[in-house]
């Protein structure tokens, strides 16, 4: 009783607690909703009329493809072939999912079966022969292999590409590949030529014609006598404006880029350090874990032909015997280096053999003996896998490399026709025949030790406190342009697009292109450090999707130089041919201070080209429909001519109408009209990239 009394003399005070409570409650679950909207809206890497593709499916589709291309070619990937990775990933997926979307309409699909058979079958996908050559049917049957025998596990242990998901890469490839087939063969189906043109193509070929003419070319105007008015290049812009669309945003900026460079005290460091290892250099047993440990240049025990060293570095080893030093040394600018000549001889520096890896030393017995009397190696190992056998030249660095040291030695001091068999361990043994080998030639062994010299702590950190003032004294972009040459920096003006990776000259700038397109115009990032280079950048303006904008003062002027100016200068020059009093091409070439009288011969319809004009279909079709002896004057593209109908005949050509069908299906209009559907599907749609905020 006691507690309910308290309850009622506090009522109204817990009814506020209470009611505060669930004001929190549903505040906080708005602003968590709100928070997920949000989340939702960040996490689209791109959408694709209205599919959203997100972070984690577009990093697990990156991801997969980075793993494929690592493990295919059995290294890391660089900053380029990383970005280029990437936009082929965006590619595929937003081509997959429009693709898909217009091949659902007429019921296109790939089936399993069909899928088999591109991979296994006589006709290989074209995707397979470009991802491993003339390897591809050896690649694809190992693979085939481990699907049947459930050995991805093993395999994947001993080389990590022949892994169950590469394969699902592979087959993922496969299918998209001949979707995309399948779509555009509809569209070639759609749009093949018919009788009509068939006809019309013959007729062309068939109907020549030659004629004289007298040429001005536009570009003998000066840019003084013509003017473009600004109706003029408005127009043109108008008549061409789907010339200019947009895919995607760009930001104008202008950069300023201080590329660090080595100082004289890191040069005199550079050389200090060299100096000081140079007597261990040319007195140590353990030259190779001295340069190894210490040079920019690792050391392989192996012999080099004399010739090809370069340089100070040639001439030394050719006149100096084991044990000499080349002294330490600048060279090629920001190198400081050494060597020591460790051995030299004469001998072969190649080395062909036949060789082939079995798990057996009784199959290894067995090849031994075929080798041994075969006449060619190649064919004694036509019937084994590319991944088992080697049938080449090799020098020596590549025969340590592949191979080691002990099977190296032995295939050099092995006599040509020799065949021999070692055994790597229990499982791989090497069965070898040596071929031919080249004459001797002075070979080396040379210890080389190289640093480059990169700039000092030191260096970078005064170079930055100079930009670091500028930016602190000039704050906006205008007075940052104006004062830049005074205070020793340059700005660079250029266009940035969402997928660039670099900006301007300056490599694996992505942090400067995201900060252009998450900030706005006027804004100026801070210094940004790449590689060997301090980048400052201020966004000076934006162009948004759509068209790009005639009052954009670059562009106009791009317009009005580039394509307007050109027309007006053909209207002058069709206005100065009209003048001529005489109507001959004589007159015609006198009036034009002695022009010549050209001939063009053999021109038909059909033609996209001819010698002296080039391509200029209003003159050719002008020539064909004129009466013999006319002269007229015909503007082209990017000349006027005084031309003159010398003869047209008919050629008297059989009509073939199957053969005509198929050269006009050949021709680029139809080849460009079945190649460009997908680039008609991704102009309609609506992509929204988001990239930028990611990646």
């Amino acid at each position: 009783m006691a507690v309910l009394q308290r309850i009622r003399n506090h009522s109204i005070l817990l009814l506020v607690i209470v009611g505060l409570a669930m004001v929190a409650f549903i505040v906080g679950d708005l602003i968590t909703s709100s928070s997920s909207i949000v989340q939702s809206r960040r996490d689209k890497v791109v959408t694709i009329d209205g599919k959203k593709v997100t972070y984690e499916s577009y990093e697990a589709a990156r991801q997969r493809r980075q793993d494929f291309v690592k493990a295919m070619q059995g290294q890391e990937l660089d900053n380029q072939s990383t970005q280029q990775l990437n936009n082929q990933v965006y590619q595929e997926i937003v081509t997959k999912t429009l693709i898909e979307k217009a091949c659902e309409k007429f019921g296109i699909v790939v089936t399993k079966d069909e899928i088999n058979e591109l991979v296994q079958g006589q006709n290989m996908s074209p995707i397979l022969t470009q991802m491993f050559g003339q390897q591809a049917p050896q690649v694809v049957s190992y693979f085939v292999n481990l699907i049947t025998t459930d050995g991805f596990e093993q395999a994947a242990q001993q080389n990590p590409f022949f892994s169950e998901e590469n394969w699902m890469e592979i087959e993922n490839q496969v299918a998209l590949n001949r979707l995309v087939e399948k779509y555009t063969g509809l569209v070639a189906a759609a749009v093949a030529p018919n009788k009509l043109e068939a006809k019309d193509n013959f007729n062309g070929d068939n109907t020549e014609c030659n004629f004289a003419y007298v040429k001005q070319y536009a570009s003998s105007v000066p840019d003084s006598v013509v003017s473009v008015s600004k109706n003029d290049v408005e127009k043109y812009y108008n008549s061409t404006k789907r010339n200019y669309k947009l895919n995607a945003e760009r930001r104008n900026v202008s950069y300023i880029n201080v590329a660090l460079r080595p100082s004289d005290e890191d040069y005199a460091q550079a050389e200090a350090d060299i100096k000081a290892l140079r007597d261990e250099f040319a007195t140590t047993d353990e030259v190779a874990e001295l340069v190894n440990g210490n040079s920019s240049v690792s050391y392989m025990d192996a012999w080099v032909p004399v010739s090809n060293f370069e340089g100070d570095t040639k001439e030394f080893v050719q006149n100096n015997g084991v044990g000499a030093i080349l002294e330490p040394h600048r060279e090629s600018g920001d190198y400081y280096m050494m060597a020591r000549i460790l051995d030299k001889t004469v001998a072969p520096d190649s080395i062909e053999l036949a060789m082939v890896v079995v798990p057996t030393t009784t199959e290894a017995d067995s090849i031994k003996a075929v080798l041994a009397s075969a006449s060619n190696a190649t064919t004694a190992l036509a019937s084994y896998d590319q991944q088992q056998k080697f049938v080449g030249w090799m020098e020596d660095p590549s025969l340590l490399q592949n191979f080691g040291n002990d099977l190296r030695n032995k295939i050099r001091s092995c006599a040509v026709g020799n065949t021999f068999i070692h055994d790597m361990n229990d499982n791989a043994h090497f069965v070898c025949k040596v071929t031919k080998k080249t004459a001797p030639v002075p070979l080396a062994k040379v210890a080389i030790y190289a640093n480059e010299v990169y700039p000092s702590t030191r260096t970078r950190g005064e170079e930055y406190g100079k930009l670091n003032r500028f930016l602190t004294t000039y704050k906006d972009v205008r007075s940052m342009m104006d004062s830049a040459r005074a205070e020793g920096f340059m700005m660079m003006p250029t266009t940035l697009y969402s997928t660039s990776y670099n900006v301007g000259g300056v490599q694996d700038a992505r942090r400067a292109v995201q900060f252009a397109f998450q900030n706005k115009k006027g804004d100026i990032s801070d210094i940004i450090e790449t590689g060997d280079n301090l980048l400052v950048v201020a966004i000076t303006g934006d162009i948004e999707k759509g068209y790009l904008d005639i009052n954009d003062t670059t562009f106009y002027k791009q317009i009005a130089q580039f394509n307007v100016l050109p027309l007006k200068k053909v209207e002058k020059l069709s206005a100065d041919f009209d003048a001529v009093a005489d109507k001959t091409l004589a007159g015609y070439a006198a009036a034009f201070n002695g022009a010549s009288i050209d001939t063009a011969k053999f021109v038909n319809f059909n033609l996209s080209n001819v010698v002296g004009l080039g391509s200029e279909p209003k003159i050719f079709e002008a020539a064909l429909k004129a009466n013999p002896g006319d002269v007229l004057t015909v503007a082209g593209r990017n000349v006027v001519v005084a031309l003159q109908l010398l003869s047209k005949n008919d050629k008297g050509l059989t009509y073939d109408e199957k053969a005509r069908l198929e050269t006009v299906a050949r021709s680029r209009d139809y080849a460009q009209a079945a190649n460009a559907a997908l680039q008609v599907l991704t102009d309609n749609a609506k992509i929204e990239d988001n990239r930028i905020n990611f990646y």
